[in-house]
């Protein structure tokens, strides 16, 4: 990312993330529902060891890949993909996962948190008729 980038760096997030969740086969009503449940963009310093420690070990692994980097093109759909198979410490999960599996199931949570609000919903207006 060229320095003039930077200053729109909240939407080339969420590109990149929505290119990436794309590359892993979900489609944009899906994107849509999961940055609708996870609310707006808030961000943070992060200066501890484990977060430090996991953008390192990220690093490593990124310098591994064979692939070039496309130049101009600020998603790299091969390192995603090969960034989100190595296991890793995240929040929210115990022990080293591999991202793409924990992501799936947060996903598979969402869609079943989804249709549970809507079969309330419907069991609500059955009652009321």
């Amino acid at each position: 990312m060229d320095g003039s980038a930077w200053n729109h760096y909240r939407e080339h997030f969420l590109e990149g993330l929505e290119q990436a969740m794309e590359s892993e086969g979900y489609g944009r009503e899906e994107n849509h529902a999961y940055l609708e449940q996870a609310g707006g963009i808030r961000v943070t310093k992060t200066h501890g060891r484990r977060s430090v420690a996991g953008l390192n070990q990220m690093d490593n692994c990124l310098w591994k890949i064979p692939a070039l980097v496309k130049k101009g093109q600020l998603f790299q759909p091969v390192h995603c993909h090969e960034v989100n198979r190595e296991r890793c410490r995240m929040a929210g999960y115990e022990g080293y996962q591999y991202p793409v599996q924990c992501f799936k199931a947060d996903m598979e949570r969402m869609v079943a948190g989804r249709q549970d609000e809507l079969a309330s919903f419907h069991d609500t207006i059955l009652q009321q008729s």
